[in-house]
């Protein structure tokens, strides 16, 4: 078995890892967009409590109320910093799948050039080989037919 043939199986485990490491960056970043699009969420929702509270507030709040709301707003706020530590936490991850995705796949198209190269190595022997062959012929011929 030739050599560039041997190399088929370290090729498909190389492109098998690549294509592995390129589904989990894929799924990481739907992570990433399911994580911020929470936050935005929790934004809006904020900003929506806060114009309620305020025209709440125009018609006169006692303070009793006034600080259920305060209490209220300051725990969403807080979600809100839980909810961006998690956006940041699955950005970092992102990156460093990206990191071992751009890893593998170079990886991968570096065996693969290789492999290129010793298929032209072995094709470039083959005819040597076979250029050899026909000049082994050739003399042989000449020999038997020394007049012509």
């Amino acid at each position: 078995m030739k050599r560039s043939q041997r190399l088929d199986s370290v090729v498909q485990l190389a492109e098998r890892r690549a294509q592995d490491a390129a589904q989990a960056l894929a799924f990481v970043q739907q992570r990433l967009q399911d994580e911020q699009q929470k936050l935005e969420q929790l934004e809006q929702y904020l900003a929506e409590y806060r114009d309620t509270v305020a025209q709440e507030g125009r018609k006169g709040l006692s303070v009793a109320v006034f600080r259920r709301y305060n209490d209220f707003s300051d725990n969403v706020m807080k979600a809100i910093a839980a909810q961006t530590q998690q956006v940041n936490t699955v950005r970092r991850q992102v990156e460093q799948v990206r990191r071992h995705w751009q890893m593998l796949d170079a990886r991968h198209k570096g065996i693969l050039k290789m492999q290129d190269k010793v298929r032209q190595t072995e094709s470039l022997e083959a005819q040597r080989q076979e250029q050899k062959e026909l000049d082994d012929i050739a003399g042989r011929w000449r020999l038997r037919h020394p007049g012509l």
